[in-house]
């Protein structure tokens, strides 16, 4: 089995990019991770889609990754590299085969990846894809995990029958009020679709009530 060693790794359900990692994010270093070379519409179906692959290949990676943690190696149960020769993703996956973490690899690591999968004969894992929804590379890490937060604040807010709150922001995005809740809902639910100025500003107006 081919392996990848000492690399940092920035686990989320969600795939980011490495330009889309932030200060904050808990990084894994990792000591050593299996490394398979795959097709390149195999990649793309782990990288955007929710996937559950057969039992055969958690047999394969059964504890074969390690991470360091402060003095100590801990083994990881199962992930797994996976690289078409262009790019590569790291993944950890449940005991159910369904892969719960992705993550991308910073540039010089990719490459490093990339060029020992070179040299590998191209594996053929079998998976189920259990989610057609593609993850959307055009919009940036900042606008899905937000999109998410104002949707969750939103959605309380109605289920609350604060009507109050809801015609205020529609008072800063639109210029007036709308005292119907269903609709004012509706009408902040279409904007943050679009990322537009809007979008921002209802942002901030949670931020802002989160913190008080």
């Amino acid at each position: 089995m081919n392996y990848i060693y000492d690399i940092l790794l920035n686990f989320h359900p969600e795939y980011y990019e490495f330009y889309d990692w932030n200060p904050s994010d808990k990084i894994t270093h990792i000591r050593k991770i299996p490394l398979f070379r795959i097709s390149r519409k195999q990649l793309e179906d782990i990288k955007n889609k929710k996937i559950k692959l057969e039992d055969q290949f958690l047999n394969i990676i059964n504890y074969k990754s390690e991470k360091f943690k402060r003095n100590e190696i801990l083994k990881i149960k199962y992930a797994a590299i996976f690289s078409d020769t262009k790019e590569a993703i790291a993944v950890m996956l449940n005991k159910y085969g369904l892969i719960v973490m992705k993550s991308s690899l910073t540039i010089d690591e990719n490459e490093d990846a990339v060029d020992n999968a070179k040299f590998q004969r191209e594996t053929t894992i079998n998976y189920n894809v259990i989610e057609e929804k593609k993850h959307d590379n055009f919009k940036t890490r900042f606008e899905i995990e937000n999109k998410k937060f104002i949707e969750n604040e939103l959605e309380k807010i109605y289920k609350d029958k604060n009507q109050k709150k809801l015609s205020y922001i529609c008072l800063e995005c639109f210029g007036n009020q709308e005292p119907n809740i269903d609709k004012a809902f509706n009408k902040l639910k279409k904007e943050i679709n679009k990322f537009n100025e809007n979008f921002h500003k209802i942002f901030n107006f949670f931020q802002l009530t989160k913190q008080k």
